[in-house]
């Protein structure tokens, strides 16, 4: 007996056999080319100026979790976690600082002085969202970019951090 509620799948599932199906007797197409992804990114400035000094655009880079281990632990690198508030009360990297992307706008006045002082010390800005899918980190990366800030992003995210089975707050 199928119940009411699974006949939506039921015919979604016959609709992705046939998709399946129908692509399997084509020709199999050649892989494009395309071009190897760059760690670093440079984030164009739109018209961004104060007074007369135009604002250059920062910086995106992504980090290994061993770089980033090594800084944190240190206690060198100010650390912006972008999840959801929720997310990070449920445990976030040790030392970071929740700043989520929904958020931006309201907390760019708060953490831009924070960010300025951390580049002047020689202090590397790192942001982590919840894993390599999650776009959030590199929204944020650019916004920051944008106004000149160079950022790096953790590659991986909180689900690295776990994994490595790292300290947790």
């Amino acid at each position: 007996m199928i119940h009411r509620w699974l006949l939506p799948l039921t015919s979604l599932s016959a609709l992705a056999l046939a998709a399946c199906a129908d692509t399997a007797s084509q020709p199999a197409k050649r892989p494009t080319h395309k071009p190897p992804v760059s760690k670093e990114r440079q984030v164009p400035s739109p018209n961004l100026t104060t007074g007369t000094l135009t604002v250059k655009p920062g910086r995106v880079t992504r980090v290994a979790l061993g770089d980033f281990l090594q800084l944190q632990q240190s206690g060198r690198a100010l650390i912006f976690d972008v999840r959801p508030g929720f997310y990070y009360g449920l445990g976030h990297v040790p030392g970071s600082v929740n700043w989520p992307r929904a958020r931006f706008d309201s907390g760019i006045a708060t953490f831009e002085p924070k960010i300025k002082a951390a580049t002047a010390a020689g202090t590397p800005v790192f942001l982590y969202c919840t894993d390599l899918a999650c776009p959030d980190a590199l929204a944020v990366a650019e916004k920051l970019a944008a106004r000149g800030h160079s950022v790096a992003i953790l590659q991986g995210g909180w689900e690295a951090w776990k994994a490595g089975e790292l300290p947790i707050e």
